[in-house]
């Protein structure tokens, strides 16, 4: 006896469906595509100021990297 059984779908309920699956991908675009444009920017300010207060003048580069040598 085989296991999988098979039922006929018929053609029509399968491109609806298509249908259905593209539209929601075109909408899912537009949003990602709409948050990307919002999102541009200086993304490095965005992330520097999320990490605390304080000014790019005040980073010291070489004690970052003294500390991640230690």
């Amino acid at each position: 006896m085989d296991m999988l059984q098979t039922t006929e779908v018929p053609s029509g309920a399968v491109l609806e469906r298509i249908d259905a699956i593209l539209r929601e991908l075109l909408e899912l675009r537009q949003t990602v595509a709409a948050q990307g444009r919002a999102a541009r920017g200086n993304q490095a300010a965005e992330l520097f100021g999320a990490l605390g207060r304080g000014s790019w003048e005040e980073y010291n580069l070489d004690l970052d990297w003294q500390r991640l040598d230690s």
